[in-house]
């Protein structure tokens, strides 16, 4: 994705891979943010490695809870944030059309997943496939800004 990032946006995702980012700070919203910046600086494959790597580092350092970690939902909830990214678009602007993946009564990835595979084990420790139907693909990859 082209375009550049605001100093404030290079400075959260610095503080969230420095583990710096308080707890009070590490919203539903955050862990958007942190996926939406990933994308926006690096390929596909590379920034759900980071997203990965980045929110299991801080459930373990930070939080002092690495089994809250869960690689379905954080891989299957990147793919759908890609999906709704916008060349060139701010995160401001981003945020203000995403509204149906912020509604807590209502979780986006119970409609691709039945609540017994997303909340199985075996989803927590590896990424499993939806049963309901497909999660969005990844686009090809993104330029770095």
């Amino acid at each position: 994705m082209t375009g550049s990032l605001v100093p404030a946006d290079k400075d959260f995702l610095s503080r969230f891979e420095q583990c710096a980012l308080p707890e009070r700070e590490w919203t539903h919203l955050a862990h958007i943010r942190v996926a939406w910046i990933c994308f926006r600086l690096s390929r596909s494959d590379e920034a759900i490695g980071r997203i990965c790597k980045g929110i299991l580092r801080y459930n373990t350092e930070v939080l002092h809870r690495r089994h809250k970690y869960h690689e379905t939902v954080t891989i299957a909830f990147a793919h759908i944030i890609s999906d709704r990214m916008r060349e060139g678009e701010s995160w401001i602007d981003f945020v203000d059309r995403i509204d149906d993946l912020l509604d807590p009564r209502n979780p986006i990835l119970l409609s691709y997943y039945s609540a017994n595979r997303l909340f199985s084990d075996e989803a927590r420790i590896a990424f499993v496939q939806p049963d309901l139907k497909n999660i969005p693909q990844v686009p090809g990859d993104r330029q770095e800004i």
